[in-house]
């Protein structure tokens, strides 16, 4: 989910949790292969002054958010050779801004062939890159869709203001009238033991949050009943969801910072990564040899978290590019699958890693720009094909559920992105 926007201003109760075969993720233990990863926070938000900034931007030197920090500091203190810099770094890794801001850099950098290469990087990066097809429609009945799986000829979708899973059938929807849940977000399809996992919430949008449950659930893919209510703490709110390859579940907590894992035999929850590692975490993912878990940090890039250790440290870029602003995350093959959709403009990319997995080696965008998104949101991956959110309404929802003013909600596009 997006939870925040960048732009330039210039003027438990329940079942007890079957396990099934192999150990919890992350029996092999492995040295701090990356650059450490430095703390994040609310805290570390409120950092504004350029060196404070130019001390982060070491720190988190793929980080978009960072930059455009930088870039208003710069432009604060009425230095405009520091916003053209600034602005200059952000377009060679792909970003772009308003019309209004483009045309104001291009003017700072003044008659000179800078001021000719930012105004060919921004225009080629708003390119449209257009390579998905739609392939279902959710009704508006399905408030604030975030997440879709298939399982068979079925689409399950998630919803944030409905509070509900809906069923998707040639054409025909319903949805499955649950209760005692929260808002639901993150899916993935268990095949080991024939489950759908949901995660369970509260955000700004839910109606009646004093009433949601805050965990995992698990419902049965052949009757969709309820079997297992997996309560996170207090107050948490698991988001993103991934099912690793021995049947452990991850979590990402947006909202808390926190990272949570279900592994054999639990009843609840166990906090992975407490508060103050992460600011805003939100998909992840684990590594081919299980011992990894990659964690998309929205405003700062992404993480590694070693499953042994639980040191974290932070994926490095090999080339020039741009790593916060990812929403969704999926692995396939050596490749991280991510929906940037906290970038300008939002895109799909696809990052290849090294043979070690500490490192990006290469950033391919496979779809940027579409003219039917609002804003992509989650999915999931089966047969060589992303299948997505692509009509996400966020904007369309104000406190406790309600209609934002001047909005009504519409009908959600599924899209499906080829990989290969």
């Amino acid at each position: 989910m997006r939870l925040f926007a960048l732009a330039l201003a210039i003027g438990v109760s329940g079942c007890t949790y079957t396990p099934v075969p192999n150990g919890f993720a992350g029996a092999t233990v492995t040295e701090l292969a990356g650059p450490k990863w430095r703390p994040v926070s609310a805290e570390t938000g409120k950092i504004r002054d350029v060196a404070g900034l130019t001390a982060l931007a070491k720190d988190f030197p793929d980080s978009g958010s960072v930059r455009l920090r930088m870039l208003r500091a710069h432009f604060a203190a009425e230095n405009t050779a520091g916003v053209v810099k600034e602005a200059l770094w952000l377009a060679e890794r792909g970003y772009s801004f308003s019309e209004g801001a483009r045309t104001q850099i291009v003017a700072m950098a003044g008659e000179t062939a800078l001021a000719h290469r930012l105004a060919t990087l921004f225009e080629g990066n708003l390119q449209r890159i257009e390579r998905s097809t739609i392939v279902g429609e959710v009704p508006s009945e399905t408030k604030l869709a975030e997440s879709v799986v298939r399982i068979g000829d079925q689409w399950i979708v998630s919803s944030i203001v409905s509070r509900d899973l809906f069923v998707g059938e040639a054409g025909s929807w319903k949805s499955l009238g649950l209760t005692n849940v929260g808002s639901l977000a993150g899916l993935a399809v268990d095949q080991q033991r024939d489950m759908i996992w949901t995660t369970s919430g509260v955000y700004d949008p839910t109606p009646e949050p004093q009433t949601a449950f805050s965990g995992l659930i698990g419902y049965s893919r052949a009757t969709l009943q309820t079997e297992y209510r997996l309560a996170a703490p207090a107050g948490s709110t698991p988001s993103d969801l991934h099912l690793a390859s021995d049947g452990s579940l991850y979590a990402s907590d947006p909202l808390a910072g926190s990272i949570y894992a279900f592994a054999q035999g639990d009843t609840e929850a166990r906090v992975l990564i407490p508060p103050g590692t992460f600011r805003s975490p939100q998909g992840l993912v684990t590594s081919a040899d299980q011992s990894k878990l990659y964690v998309s940090d929205y405003r700062y890039g992404i993480a590694i978290i070693d499953l042994a250790s639980l040191e974290v440290s932070r994926l490095a870029a090999e080339q020039p590019m741009l790593l916060d602003g990812i929403d969704g995350l999926w692995r396939y093959g050596n490749r991280l699958i991510g929906v940037q959709n906290g970038q300008n403009p939002m895109r799909i990319v696809a990052l290849t890693l090294s043979d070690d997995g500490y490192a990006a080696t290469d950033l391919q965008v496979l779809e940027q720009a579409h003219s039917n998104w609002t804003e992509p949101l989650g999915g999931s991956i089966r047969d060589g094909a992303l299948s997505y959110v692509a009509t996400g309404q966020w904007d369309r929802f104000a406190e406790g559920g309600l209609v934002a003013d001047g909005k009504e909600p519409v009908s959600t596009q599924i899209r499906r992105l080829p990989l290969d």
